[in-house]
């Protein structure tokens, strides 16, 4: 997924760091970043306040790579994205949390309800391990916050929205 140009207001996810808001563009010098001094290999990086009211600086140029991506899932999209078609997981259960894992650090905002998505269609009427659990724990509380970003709410009502749509799937 690309980018594009981001603009400041604009919430964002960050594989790594999680999710903030570009709070501006700033020129540093990628050699110490945090010495805001003149030199000749100036780079521009999004200034991004994280939800720990935390500052990280990406990088423009290397911003895709990083995986920073804009917002972009709602209530609506999760819903959509958990009814598509699943994908199979491996059977081995700790090949398939490796798999999970690195399906949810991927930047493709789909990537994690797709992951979501595919482990309740596999596992559906079998219990899961502990491990998948508090992966399904993780990454819902991950489209919860997006979800409550992105439309607006507050995190208790998008916490059970996603909740709803989980356990409709989950159902059958």
């Amino acid at each position: 997924m690309t980018t594009g140009t981001l603009h400041t207001g604009d919430s964002v996810f960050h594989p790594k760091h999680g999710f903030g808001t570009i709070s501006g563009l700033t020129r540093l010098d990628p050699a110490d970043p945090m010495q805001h001094t003149v030199s000749s290999k100036m780079e521009d990086y999004y200034e991004i306040r994280l939800a720990q009211n935390e500052t990280l600086f990406v990088p423009v140029s290397r911003a895709e790579r990083a995986g920073l991506r804009r917002l972009t899932n709602g209530i609506e999209a999760v819903a959509v994205g958990l009814g598509t078609p699943a994908q199979s997981l491996p059977e081995n259960s700790r090949q398939r949390i490796a798999e999970l894992q690195a399906r949810g650090q991927i930047a493709e905002p789909t990537a994690l309800i797709q992951a979501v998505r595919d482990l309740l269609v596999q596992r559906r009427g079998q219990a899961l391990s502990n491990g998948e659990k508090a992966w399904l724990d993780r990454s819902c509380e991950h489209l919860s916050t997006e979800a409550a970003l992105v439309d607006g709410i507050t995190l208790s009502q998008a916490r059970t929205a996603i909740r709803e749509v989980v356990n409709r799937l989950n159902a059958g």
